[in-house]
């Protein structure tokens, strides 16, 4: 099957991560995804199911990521882009946000800036150290659900997560020429839960911004039981790797030429 090149699930594959479809809080280091089919699901945390001899690895401090504010993505095609701003306004409302689809309806291409970028992690060496020198609870039914290699299953380990405060928005006509935009109908469909600046001239740049930061992006190592021992296995950033319970990816999410194993 052809790896999944929808925009709205790899915005963020040339930077390194892959994408979570709805920016929230809540997303950290050392979180466990199941892939189970064609579901993946939040199960928790590693030291929730894993008992080891260390201590359970704290995430560094957030960083700011010089290198990745001020990226903007390509343009995109109308409806993509507002179903991305449409997932990032529902992680900033705390559920689903008041579509502001409406005030767009002059453009026919939207563009995406993240603003105060930060990053936070654990090394992949402290995990596998973390790993190694533990055991996994196995009765536990999800444990043996997603560790025990079942059919179609798979269990990932976050690294890292990629956070933004912010995220602008700027939108073009068919001629490449700039939009108008009816900031008025955004401002009064959102309130005052996130903050709405316009920039550019004729209204043609809106920045959304939330008072902390959500997740946008994580990086995340797949865990098997290979030969009597626990293994890692890189995961390169995909569209089959994108995040949200009701993704369906059409690929599978570790393709073998882009594992790199590790064994204890």
């Amino acid at each position: 099957m052809a790896v999944c090149v929808d925009p709205k699930l790899t915005y963020l594959n040339d930077l390194g991560y892959s994408v979570l479809r709805l920016p929230r809080q809540g997303i950290a280091p050392l979180g466990v995804i199941g892939v189970d089919g064609d579901s993946k699901n939040w199960l928790g945390t590693l030291d929730q199911i894993w008992k080891s001899e260390l201590p359970v690895p704290v995430p560094a401090p957030q960083q700011a990521a010089a290198k990745i504010t001020g990226f903007r993505t390509s343009e995109l095609k109308l409806s993509a882009g507002l179903d991305i701003l449409a997932n990032a306004l529902s992680g900033m409302f705390g559920g689903s946000a008041p579509s502001v689809s409406g005030a767009y309806s002059d453009a026919k291409s939207i563009q995406f800036e993240l603003g105060d970028v930060t990053v936070s992690g654990i090394d992949p060496f402290v995990i596998g150290n973390y790993i190694a020198k533990g055991e996994l609870a196995s009765h536990n039914p999800f444990v043996q659900r997603y560790f025990g290699g079942a059919k179609g299953t798979q269990v990932l380990v976050v690294s890292q997560v990629l956070l933004a405060k912010s995220i602008k928005v700027s939108a073009k006509r068919d001629d490449n020429k700039s939009a108008n935009v009816n900031v008025p109908a955004i401002q009064a469909a959102l309130g005052a839960k996130v903050g709405v600046t316009v920039t550019g001239t004729e209204n043609t740049e809106v920045t959304y911004e939330n008072a902390v930061p959500l997740v946008f992006g994580f990086q995340v190592y797949a865990i098997t039981y290979v030969g009597g021992k626990w293994n890692i296995q890189g995961v390169a950033p995909s569209g089959a790797v994108a995040f949200a319970d009701e993704d369906t990816p059409d690929a599978p999410i570790v393709v073998p030429a882009e594992l790199v194993e590790i064994r204890f």
